[in-house]
């Protein structure tokens, strides 16, 4: 039996009709899309378990609530495959979580992304890229799921630029970011597993952000050089702290392969990288430096990904929002 969907039905000429129409009314983020039929909308709730019906979460300043119908048709537009479907749909409940902030996160004149990152067997399983390149072009999984989710926070959460969307330059990672923590390349602990899942379970963290930005160093050779490095640029830029959010900020450092080899040969954990940048926080900037408003050591996210090359711990400055982490559901 056809599922009743609660979306207007609309037919077109053909596909240039459908693309032009789609472009005319706003209903995409300015790049081609892949035409909701309701079979294409249906196989993807049924690759999610779900019901159109379901809630997947609101912003109520907004007076938005989020169906799981609303997820598949965005979903399909990005590109997605509907074995994708399960991380969008972690993905848009993470980011609706009341601590995420949507309705500021999305609004803001500062541009901010939403990073999606992605830990677990459903990782590799459905090729989210966690090396080489990985924040950038050429990998369908990365791409069509960060798509997917800044597409219903475009067309379901009405973030559209000159409407909710008061950016006033945006971002080029609004089109999508989304990327994998490379659990198989670390000897770390992965990120979902400090945030109280199994190491067999997969999670989607999505973290908004103010400014991406990194840290490089091709000089030093020991931790404590390479986390000075990355101290210098979290004061350059500052981190602001939150009334609402209290102490539980965050940032998040994405640490390359070429960094992790120095951390690796000491021994040092993602919890002694917080030993010793979190107590650094408090101390007095300098007259350039900024304060680093992260409340707890906690707070201090940590990925392994990227690839060979370039010395570099990518830094993630938080706008408004915590980084929210949220269960990937696979039926069956």
């Amino acid at each position: 039996m056809s599922t009743a969907f609660a979306a207007e039905p609309h037919e077109f000429r053909d596909e240039e009709d459908l693309q032009e129409t789609y472009h005319a009314n706003g209903w995409t983020d300015g790049l081609p899309i892949v035409a909701p039929t309701p079979e294409r909308v249906e196989a993807f709730l049924a690759a999610g378990g779900l019901d159109a019906k379901e809630l997947l979460g609101e912003v109520p300043t907004r007076e938005v609530r989020v169906t799981a119908e609303h997820a598949a048709i965005n979903a399909v537009m990005a590109g997605c495959r509907p074995d994708y479907f399960p991380v969008v749909v972690a993905a848009v409940r993470a980011h609706l979580h009341e601590k995420a902030n949507c309705h500021s996160t999305t609004g803001t004149l500062s541009g901010a992304v939403q990073a999606v990152v992605v830990n677990g067997p459903i990782r590799p399983q459905i090729g989210i890229e966690c090396g080489a390149g990985c924040m950038g072009p050429g990998f369908r999984a990365n791409a069509s799921i960060g798509r997917a989710l800044r597409l219903v926070i475009r067309n379901v959460c009405r973030a559209i630029p000159g409407v909710l969307d008061r950016a006033s330059f945006s971002s080029p990672h609004r089109f999508s970011f989304c990327f994998g923590e490379n659990e198989e390349g670390s000897n770390w602990t992965p990120m979902h597993v400090e945030r109280g899942f199994r190491p067999d379970e997969s999670a989607v963290t999505i973290h908004s952000i103010m400014n991406v930005t990194s840290a490089t160093d091709f000089i030093s050779r020991t931790p404590e050089a390479i986390l000075d490095s990355v101290l210098f640029t979290l004061r350059t830029n500052g981190v602001a702290g939150d009334e609402w959010l209290g102490d539980e900020n965050n940032i998040m450092l994405v640490v390359g392969p070429e960094h992790q080899r120095f951390f690796d040969g000491k021994g040092w954990s993602k919890n002694d990288i917080r030993e010793y940048l979190f107590p650094r926080f408090s101390a007095d900037p300098g007259p350039v430096g900024r304060v680093v408003g992260v409340g707890k050591p906690e707070g201090i996210l940590i990925a392994a990904a990227g690839g060979d090359g370039m010395a570099q711990t990518w830094v993630l400055l938080p706008h408004l929002g915590l980084a929210i982490t949220e269960p990937v559901v696979v039926p069956g």
